[in-house]
């Protein structure tokens, strides 16, 4: 199998029904065919082969859905990477992942230079009026797809699971053919859909629930770059949207900006957040104001992401993440692995066909957090007698801002690396619109250095979800006896 013969079937049998759209256009199934055909045969051309890693550095652009379905039609491997990403974050995972070749945005282009002596690429791809995309699609392409195995990679998303530093979560066809089937069994989606893809693709959620799973039913994936009030307003209020999935933070935006209050979201299948926790003030004001309900899921990368969700067929409750998808069991464990009964607080483990094959090149880390067949999440939580899970914290030392992860020893390890700083620590603090923004703890053993120097060399060396919104400078840093950091009444210094 490969999953890119869904959208070649959908070329045969559907051939002009717009697959992508934009608001600069529209791309047919037949077109979308055409073109990734013709990037994947200039790939061979340049001398990419099956199981090959071939790297992504593109918003949620047209670009993107062309070189990701290119690149897995000819059977090699998609590693996706947000082009927020310093160079110093670009690197390492060029470097990890063996990656072969890279596309990229034109004007983000000197995120790669400054890294090219260091991580050579077979070539380099960049898109934009003066960018080089165009002569890779510009081929006939000879319609050759690669027959897999459904074991086979398909893609790879780095993420730091358990260990706080970058590894390539690798997941295969059978995981993705999985995930982006839970559109049309959970939420009763089929070709007359259309997602609103504002979610980054390069994101395993908005991958497998905006974007795969129209190309493999046959429906409209409406591609936002970025968040434009004014677009968001104009392609909602026009009733082309029948699906949403996103974090809390865009449903954050929609129930209180100003010039989104006349949306009917009662005409839409479904409204789902996942990437972060939903607040039930945020639920109950969405369906107070447009009597429409929210319904809350779960996601994690190493699961292709879904693992649960409150979907179409079963009761919501908003406080919880929902049952396990179907084909998923879950399980709540305590230190010791013993499976703990319902309402008992442990660690929440997965098992499925969800589940990726593994961290790439990392044995070690891989037989860490998925233990006979269970992945271990790091969530902490529980399960009432109905089977619904709650999210309660987070065994891994983790803060999750706007829907994205940021793992704590990245960017300790960052800030430790700045001169002057003796110790650090960061922590999470509630926000109202991202959930949580960075906050630093630093011990400072130059007293020249100050707040803007930090966050100024942080800025250059982690992307900027994961920078420290404010630095608060503390004599020393209490820990307990494992080394952890004890944060609370630091702030009663300042």
């Amino acid at each position: 199998m490969n999953i890119y013969s869904w959208l070649k079937e959908n070329a045969q049998t559907r051939p002009e029904k717009v697959c992508l759209k934009d608001k600069d256009g529209e791309i047919t199934f037949s077109e979308l065919f055409r073109l990734t055909s013709a990037f994947g045969s200039a790939l061979k051309e340049a001398g990419i082969k099956k199981g090959d890693h071939v790297t992504i550095v593109l918003p949620n652009i047209p670009e993107f859905v062309i070189s990701y379905m290119g690149i897995i039609g000819i059977g090699a491997v998609v590693t996706t990477v947000n082009p927020a990403y310093t160079s110093r974050e670009l690197e390492h995972i060029l470097k990890d992942s063996d990656s072969k070749g890279l596309v990229l945005e034109g004007k983000n282009s000197e995120t790669y230079q400054a890294i090219q002596d260091t991580c050579p690429q077979d070539f380099v791809i960049t898109t934009g009026e003066e960018g080089t995309f165009s002569q890779w699609v510009s081929g006939k392409g000879d319609g050759v797809m690669e027959e897999m195995d459904r074991d086979d990679v398909a893609v790879m998303i780095y993420s730091s699971g358990l260990t706080g530093y970058p590894m390539g979560a690798m997941l295969t066809h059978g995981n993705l053919e999985h995930n982006s089937d839970l559109v049309r069994i959970c939420l009763d989606g089929d070709h007359t859909d259309t997602t609103l893809t504002l979610i980054p693709c390069f994101h395993s959620f908005s991958a497998s629930a905006n974007l795969l799973s129209m190309i493999r039913l046959g429906g409209t994936a409406y591609l936002m770059k970025k968040l434009d009030f004014k677009e968001l307003h104009q392609v909602l209020a026009d009733g082309v949207i029948t699906l949403i999935s996103a974090v809390p933070t865009l449903f954050f935006g929609l129930l209180h900006h100003p010039d989104l209050q006349d949306i009917d979201y009662t005409r839409m299948k479904a409204l789902i957040a996942g990437g972060s926790a939903l607040s039930l003030d945020l639920y109950n004001g969405f369906k107070q104001r447009f009597n429409a309900e929210i319904r809350q899921g779960y996601g994690i990368t190493e699961a292709s992401p879904v693992c649960a969700a409150n979907y179409l067929h079963v009761k919501i409750k908003p406080e919880s993440i929902g049952p396990c998808i179907p084909g998923v069991e879950a399980r709540i464990v305590d230190d010791a692995g013993n499976t703990l009964g319902a309402n008992e607080h442990g660690e929440i483990l997965f098992k499925g066909p969800n589940i990726m094959k593994g961290y790439y090149k990392k044995e070690k880390e891989t037989a860490e957090i998925i233990k006979d067949g269970w992945l271990y999440t790091g969530d902490l939580g529980y399960m009432d007698e109905d089977g619904y899970i709650y999210i309660t914290g987070y065994k891994k030392d983790m803060i999750i801002t706007s829907g994205f992860n940021v793992y704590c020893q990245e960017v300790v390890n960052v800030l430790k690396s700045i001169p002057g700083i003796v110790d650090c620590a960061i922590t999470g603090v509630p926000d109202l619109m991202r959930g949580a923004v960075v906050k630093a703890y630093v011990v400072s053993g130059d007293p020249e250095l100050t707040e803007n120097d930090i966050k100024k060399t942080a800025r250059k060396m982690l992307a900027s979800f994961k920078n420290p919104r404010k630095v608060v400078f503390v004599s020393e840093i209490p820990r307990d006896s494992d080394g952890r950091p004890l944060l609370g009444g630091l702030d009663d210094e300042q």
